[in-house]
């Protein structure tokens, strides 16, 4: 009688163990179809592609689970996962790092940087110092990009915090396409592109409806006899308050309210939404260059997102290419994601790829050595 019990008892495990198993590949599935429905013609789906790295590790152990208990089953997750195979490589790099310090391996190699400085902590008076501003300059001058994309730039337009002037001076260089979002005569805060080689032609691409701090910079840079143009992008951020962040704390500690939970849901909706319509303008303009060009940036969104797909269409991802480990480049408050970008069109070829491990801003500087096709 026993013995029945514990039979009945171990297939009902069984049973729900493979319900929930069924239930986590469905909603993996789910996550991957966020990718192709614009936020604008169905919102609610963009949250689940949010999840994707959460529901791709339960798929992982329920799959590794079954190899002990029925091997066959295990094939509801893998497969799944496999199917989903383009988010898996663009979220993680199967692969030892092919990213080399200075110097680059060849003069014909363009080193492209793009790093949300988060206005050098400018606005952070507890670690806004000296050391810091020297700390962030070293970065790049270790690095020595050829095109340094800055997004949340700040400069005093003197003494030594000028951080523009530190730029050029570690660069060498007189070449930079600077716009100004907000400023008066001590300092100034934008967007930023430095470049080692001549700026042929330069504009700013601005959002309808547009939330202070969302633009895009380009510019026509001319290398080697050869004409190419980068975009450096800041796409619409979820724009958290003190008290969204102090509530995301509280959600590790198990205490939630459903008024901030609302509230944080609007404000992350709305961002799907207007990044949407963003990279659609983007993208038609990128696609009218008549040469070859680079988007980098701070997307503000996941691999897995309509946006990133929506933009990374027809283009080369460099950490698909050549990244490796996780491809986390936000440092901040909000759960680590990869929403900082390198894209290329199919003129590029993608050397080596790198996030450089410095915690000076909420995002970690990104870089990719790339060599334009002759």
């Amino acid at each position: 009688m026993r013995r029945s019990v514990k039979k009945t008892k171990a297939g009902w495990l069984h049973k729900i163990f493979l319900v929930l198993n069924i239930l986590a590949a469905f909603v993996l599935t789910l996550s991957y179809i966020a990718s192709f429905i614009p936020p604008t013609t169905f919102w609610p789906i963009a949250f689940i592609g949010l999840t994707y790295p959460g529901l791709l590790l339960i798929n992982f152990l329920f799959a590794i689970a079954w190899l002990f208990k029925k091997p066959v089953l295990s094939l509801i997750s893998f497969l799944t996962i496999i199917i989903g195979w383009k988010f898996l490589v663009s979220t993680i790099g199967f692969r030892e790092s092919t990213a080399i310090q200075v110097p680059k391996s060849s003069k014909n190699i363009i080193r492209v940087m793009t790093w949300n400085v988060h206005y050098f902590k400018r606005f952070d008076d507890t670690i806004y110092t000296q050391t810091v501003k020297d700390q962030m300059i070293d970065v790049i001058r270790k690095e020595q990009p050829d095109i340094l994309c800055i997004q949340e730039f700040f400069t005093r337009k003197t003494g030594e915090f000028n951080f523009k002037k530190s730029i050029i001076e570690v660069l060498n260089s007189k070449h930079y396409y600077i716009t100004e979002l907000a400023g008066n005569e001590y300092e100034m805060n934008g967007y930023a592109i430095f470049s080692k080689f001549p700026i042929k032609n330069k504009g700013i691409l601005s959002f309808p409806e547009i939330q202070y701090g969302n633009d895009v910079l380009f510019a026509d840079i001319k290398i080697n006899n050869k004409k190419l143009r980068v975009y450096s992008a800041h796409l619409q951020s979820i724009s958290f308050q003190p008290e969204d962040y102090e509530y995301l704390k509280n959600v590790k500690e198990i205490q939630t309210d459903v008024s901030s939970t609302k509230r944080l849901s609007k404000r992350i909706k709305n961002a799907f939404v207007k990044r949407g319509e963003q990279v659609k303008i983007l993208k038609e303009h990128a696609g009218s260059s008549k040469i070859p060009y680079i988007i980098v940036g701070d997307f503000n969104d996941t691999p897995v997102s309509y946006a990133v797909n929506s933009l990374a269409k027809g283009m080369k991802n460099t950490f698909r290419e050549k990244g490796s480990g996780f491809g986390i480049t936000y440092n901040g408050d909000f759960p680590n994601f990869q929403i900082d970008y390198i894209l290329t069109s199919p003129e590029f070829k993608v050397k080596n790829y790198i996030i450089i491990n410095e915690k000076l801003s909420d995002h970690y500087p990104v870089r990719s050595d790339l060599e334009l096709n002759p």
